[in-house]
């Protein structure tokens, strides 16, 4: 997908959980504002943690061990998902082998 504005539906476990502006892509990634449904509220409480960690420490270089570890495992977490996106205009598939979502904002690989 190489042009943005495109809007997309994300479906993760088989489930559609919202739409998704695409704004743009480097190399492999993807990024762009997510809209969540209803279905995304079993999913959220996965990327919520892995916000809150990532902009945990924002203070200093490094997380702590604790820290680190927990976003490993959540990390680990959110790889086991199978996302995908629809892209409606084209009828296509795409999908997504890592996907990141921190609050209305998401960014993936393919």
């Amino acid at each position: 997908m190489s042009f943005p504005r495109v809007h997309a539906e994300l479906f993760i476990n088989g489930r559609f959980v919202g739409h998704v502006l695409v704004k743009g892509e480097h190399n492999s990634w993807h990024f762009g504002e997510f809209e969540p449904n209803a279905n995304f509220t079993p999913f959220a409480p996965i990327f919520g943690r892995w916000s809150l960690l990532m902009h945990a420490d924002e203070d200093s270089d490094r997380l702590t061990a604790a820290a680190s570890e927990e976003l490993r495992e959540t990390e680990i977490e959110m790889d086991r998902l199978q996302a995908r996106l629809f892209i409606p205009a084209t009828g296509k598939w795409m999908t997504i082998c890592q996907v990141n979502i921190d609050g209305e904002l998401i960014d993936w690989k393919t």
